[in-house]
């Protein structure tokens, strides 16, 4: 107590806390962007993954470029032209992709997974394919039921540190 009868205190370690919240700042920063790529990566995997499926017909016919007729065993009897597109392939399955870098707009960072690109001849049938036999929309969500757990531990690395399980 002073002399004017008022109370003083004083604080130590403002400075190490400053700089620890600081350290843990760019941690989180750091581990949102990971959580966001390995999200783009899980989201794009699943949704090639549904386009990825057997093909509908087990045979091809001759041509001078392959040769003769060819059946491979990979249905029972006679399959029908009718149903799901099985493997979808070519330029559609190449143009599923995510952005390379994740996009920051004030505090808020976002990216995206996409199919087509700038032109192409995917984004002439892009729609009218998953209309008819939806892959992107079921793959997003198969994948959102694993982006939980990706938040959940690199953040909770971020926060507490990495020795903390």
């Amino acid at each position: 107590m002073s002399d004017d009868g008022s109370l003083g205190s004083r604080v130590s370690g403002v400075r190490e806390i400053g700089e620890a919240l600081n350290r843990m700042e760019r941690r989180v920063d750091a581990a949102t962007i990971k959580a966001l790529k390995a999200s783009q990566r899980v989201t794009r995997t699943a949704i090639k993954g549904r386009m990825r499926g057997r093909p509908r017909w087990g045979h091809r016919g001759a041509s001078s470029r392959t040769g003769a007729n060819v059946t491979v065993d990979r249905t029972q009897g006679r399959i029908t032209r009718a149903g799901g597109p099985g493997k979808l392939s070519g330029s559609l399955l190449a143009s599923i992709r995510s952005s390379k870098q994740p996009r920051r707009k004030g505090d808020s960072l976002s990216a995206a997974v996409m199919s087509g690109g700038a032109g192409g001849p995917q984004n002439l049938y892009k729609r009218h394919v998953e209309s008819k036999y939806p892959y992107f929309k079921t793959g997003a969500e198969a994948a959102e039921k694993k982006l939980p757990k990706i938040w959940e531990d690199l953040w909770r690395d971020a926060v507490h540190g990495p020795d903390s399980s």
